[in-house]
């Protein structure tokens, strides 16, 4: 459906391959709720877009078929799911021309707005702020969350140190994604477990770069807990019973994990609550582990995480929940 500017629309930008906007813009079109799709992997290709520079700073974005977007004054919301560069025009082969038009398009997405004009889910400044690890263990602390011992260091005499104190052994985890493309193949660094008698192994590459490590929490299971608006999905993962999902199952085709949709303990539903409020987020992703004592122990939030696998596994509403918060944020 076409976004005017008689109704305000619902602005999505993701990529052209994305199943939760898919899900999403079904369900507010079919309530008549005009939206527009920004896919940035096809932005050359599919969008035409204009930026006055009159102190109301507007943009005018357009696509091939014809549906026009007026940004700020013509939105109700943005959705900034997950974009990612434009694929190069066909024919341009130069590295630095590639690199040039991607620096261009990420300095121009900069530009939208993000002064209160329009709610975004989230706002990408403060998803960045609120993505970093270690202030993310601090909050949850003072929230009355337990949290893993950890340490960030590149000191292999410091983390022997750390190793020493964690008889169970010592989790070692990316501070980001860890997802990188060498030789044009997709690799991920997933968490491991690294035993005691393991340290050595590990030492030389401590001294590369600077290394998170936690202490490892023996599991009964996890949680992943979806925080969008007001409404909260906890969806209970039995990761214990798979091979290769026990110290991270993103490892494994999730498909294979069984999910289940159960109540969160009152007490954490409060503190993750808070915790997305202290931030000034409406949505959000927690990471937790159970372990077998049923002690609830926070290890991250994803501040623009995936979750509609977990509709898929669940049937829980929550693309229903997500046209919810962005047809009335």
């Amino acid at each position: 459906m076409p976004a005017t500017n008689a109704r305000p629309a619902v602005l999505m930008i993701s990529t052209k391959l994305d199943p939760h906007v898919d899900a999403v813009l079904a369900i507010l079109e079919q309530r008549g709720v005009p939206c527009f799709r920004l896919n940035t992997d096809h932005f050359h290709e599919e969008y035409r877009v204009t930026m006055s520079d009159g102190i109301e700073g507007a943009i005018r974005i357009s696509d091939i078929w014809g549906r026009n977007c007026l940004f700020p004054h013509g939105l109700r919301s943005v959705w900034m799911r997950k974009p990612e560069p434009s694929l190069p025009p066909p024919g341009i082969e130069d590295e630095g021309v590639i690199g040039y038009i991607k620096d261009e398009m990420r300095e121009f997405m900069g530009f939208l707005p993000m002064d209160g004009r329009v709610p975004w889910i989230n706002n990408p400044d403060e998803n960045r702020r609120h993505q970093r690890k270690f202030p993310q263990l601090r909050l949850a602390q003072s929230l009355g969350l337990r949290v893993p011992r950890s340490i960030i260091t590149n000191d292999p005499e410091e983390a022997e140190a750390f190793f020493a104190g964690c008889p169970h052994g010592v989790i070692c985890k990316p501070m980001l994604m860890g997802s990188h493309y060498i030789e044009g193949a997709h690799h991920v660094a997933y968490t491991r477990r690294v035993a005691p008698d393991e340290f050595a192994s590990l030492k030389a590459s401590i001294a590369l770069c600077p290394t998170y490590l936690q202490e490892a929490i023996e599991k009964d299971h996890e949680l992943r807990v979806t925080i969008i608006g007001d409404r909260l999905f906890n969806c209970r993962i039995d990761s214990q019973g798979v091979e290769g999902a026990e110290q991270d199952w993103r490892a494994v085709d999730t498909i294979k994990l069984p999910h289940r949709i159960e109540p969160l303990e009152p007490k954490v539903d409060a503190a993750l609550r808070a915790y997305l409020g202290h931030c000034g987020l409406r949505f959000g992703a927690f990471d937790l582990i159970v372990t077998p004592e049923g002690e609830h122990v926070f290890l991250e939030l994803n501040p623009n995480g995936q979750w509609y696998w977990v509709e898929l596994a669940t049937k829980a509403p929550m693309a229903e929940a997500m046209a919810d918060l962005l047809e009335a944020p």
